[in-house]
């Protein structure tokens, strides 16, 4: 059922080129005021979700929806509503970066001096005042990147995609890029497709990942990691401490044990188990017993990253 109230839903969306399928029964839902993370590793089919969402290309199969406009069939009336920045914008290299926003707001329908002014606003937003009457043609990639943020904003979009908006830059416009991106979910919703991990578990208030084509899981960040956590602990010693694996494995509280060494002769040995408190008394004594040379002691933290390479790592990508 098509729901009015969601910035973005998808039923079944999918895209075949010839006989193979790079987007496959697509099934999403995005609330408005959000943050939606997409990842998936190059080749996974995130462009291609894009292209079918801002109505850029026709389904082969299935629907995307904006505020209940179909992206394709009303297209109109869905692009209105949005914004995008693609991963490698593209602009007219005889104007400066003033008169391109300006040109898109009065693509929009704004007139020349309030264009301008919102042309000024953006700039101000996205770092580039001392780029501001450059020529475009003179701009550095990441700059482009700034730009192509602005120009997705301009007509003060429902809804703004951003295909890998940080990738160009670097970590200070990284940073000032992505306190952008969570400022915005206070007017719109941001469908934020990207292959950088750090910046969806910062600022994403859901996430989906996607892999050949197929959508693996789509849920909260916050659900992803309880539902893939597993007690555990980390423990950095100085000597090698595989002589007592095999007695760690025999305890009831141990599901899994390894370890392994690091660049400066650091080995870390990782524990999983079912009882934190036996589990943490045991590994205790292993150590004293030992004479083993304690760094730290912690429980262990899965990441978007552990997660990511649980549910889409592995296997071939190009």
């Amino acid at each position: 059922m098509i729901d009015k109230n969601l910035a973005i839903q998808t039923i079944g969306l999918s895209k075949i080129f010839g006989g193979f399928t790079a987007l496959d029964k697509l099934n999403i839902e995005v609330e408005p005021n959000s943050v939606y993370g997409f990842l998936g590793p190059n080749g996974s089919g995130k462009t291609t979700a894009i292209r079918l969402l801002t109505g850029l290309s026709a389904p082969s199969k299935g629907h995307s929806y904006i505020f209940g406009y179909d992206s394709f069939a009303r297209d109109m009336e869905a692009r209105r509503m949005i914004g995008y920045l693609p991963d490698v914008p593209s602009f007219f290299s005889f104007m400066n970066g003033v008169q391109y926003l300006t040109y898109c707001g009065e693509l929009f329908g704004i007139d020349h001096t309030s264009a301008q002014k919102k042309a000024h606003e953006l700039i101000e937003l996205t770092g580039l005042q001392e780029a501001a009457l450059r020529k475009t043609s003179k701009y550095s990639r990441g700059m482009k990147q700034r730009l192509g943020m602005a120009a997705a904003l301009v007509g003060n979009p429902k809804v703004v995609f951003l295909d890998e908006p940080v990738s160009a830059l670097d970590p200070i416009g990284r940073a000032d890029i992505l306190n952008i991106i969570d400022d915005l979910r206070d007017n719109m919703a941001v469908f934020f497709s990207t292959h950088i991990l750090s910046d969806v578990e910062r600022i994403c208030d859901k996430v989906g990942i996607i892999d050949h084509g197929k959508l693996i899981v789509s849920n909260s960040v916050k659900s992803l990691k309880e539902e893939n956590t597993k007690q555990g602990f980390e423990i950095k010693l100085k000597e090698d401490p595989s002589a007592i694996l095999s007695a760690i494995r025999e305890y009831q509280w141990c599901t899994e044990a390894s370890c392994s060494a690091t660049d400066d002769n650091i080995f870390k040995l990782l524990v999983y188990v079912t009882d934190e408190n036996q589990a943490r008394q045991g590994l205790q004594q292993l150590v004293i017993q030992h004479s083993f040379s304690l760094l730290s002691f912690n429980s262990t933290q899965v990441s978007l990253e552990d997660i990511f390479l649980k549910l889409a790592g592995g296997k071939d990508h190009e």
